[in-house]
């Protein structure tokens, strides 16, 4: 075999270097390299027509007549502030919702709808709406009723039509007039006034039960008596620099009542005139 001389080498390496230059650059302008990060879709188009979603890495594709959109598909939140709604007494209040979702289905999003989060936030807004009108003012403002779960189940059944995934409902802040504001609080006020009062006579009656117990058991055994009163004085004795004087009848002891034929005290005698 002909071996080619290193000088003949070295005379073609600057042709190879151009036209290796040449190919890079055609390569370039031909091919497109997409990059698609974590935490969002690409969508792909060829002449104008969808071919598919594209997860996260690294694709090549001809410049010519592919076109691509990048759609975000991590959780995010939506606010719908101050919403003036009416109530089923036909009370206005301003209501404010936060509404967390996800894009779960890229292609439903952006094909379906002309604006995902417009469409989200128009149906948060009459959900809000039809649900503040089905009930009362006092179970809006007092949290008994669940509004942001009834409100999630009815806007996450709409908005799975557009590829987006509702995960929660939030109410952020029930505005009411300055006059039903202090109605409110005076009622407040006095629901906890009557119920410390009920809780007063509650004690009371309690308390008067045990003394009216305690009397019917001295009653029957007189001797609990002055039980009763030997723990007094011993938990007065374990304090010093007290003096304590008790008057005790001859009437309150056990003792004197089982001699009943025991006198008294010798009467005077009367003065002479």
């Amino acid at each position: 075999m002909n071996e080619v001389p290193p000088m003949d080498l070295l005379r073609f390496f600057p042709l190879l270097v151009v036209v290796s230059a040449l190919g890079w650059v055609a390569f370039k302008l031909l091919v497109r390299e997409v990059i698609v990060p974590e935490g969002f879709a690409t969508l792909l188009y060829r002449q104008g027509r969808f071919v598919r979603v594209l997860t996260p890495g690294a694709y090549w594709f001809w410049r010519r007549g592919h076109t691509t959109q990048e759609v975000d598909v991590r959780q995010r939140s939506l606010t719908v502030p101050g919403q003036e709604v009416l109530s089923q007494e036909q009370v206005g209040l301003k209501v404010s919702v936060a509404a967390r979702f996800t894009v779960v289905a890229p292609e439903q999003a952006l094909h379906r709808v002309q604006s995902y989060t417009d469409a989200l936030y128009l149906t948060v807004q009459l959900a809000l709406r039809e649900e503040v009108a089905r009930h009362p003012l006092e179970e809006l403002v007092s949290g008994r009723l669940d509004l942001g779960q009834r409100m999630r189940e009815r806007v996450a059944e709409q908005a799975r039509a557009f590829g987006l995934s509702v995960e929660a409902v939030e109410v952020k802040d029930v505005m009411l007039p300055a006059d039903l504001r202090r109605a409110f609080s005076e009622a407040l006020k006095a629901r906890k006034e009557a119920q410390g009062r009920l809780e007063k006579a509650r004690g009371e009656s309690a308390s008067l039960r045990h003394l009216a117990n305690a009397a019917r058991m001295v009653e029957q055994n007189p001797s609990l008596l002055n039980l009763r009163m030997l723990q007094t004085l011993e938990g007065a004795g374990t304090s010093s620099g007290h003096t304590f004087v008790l008057g005790v009848g001859p009437e309150l002891t056990p003792l004197a009542r089982k001699r009943p034929g025991t006198r008294g005290p010798p009467e005077p005698e009367p003065e002479p005139d």
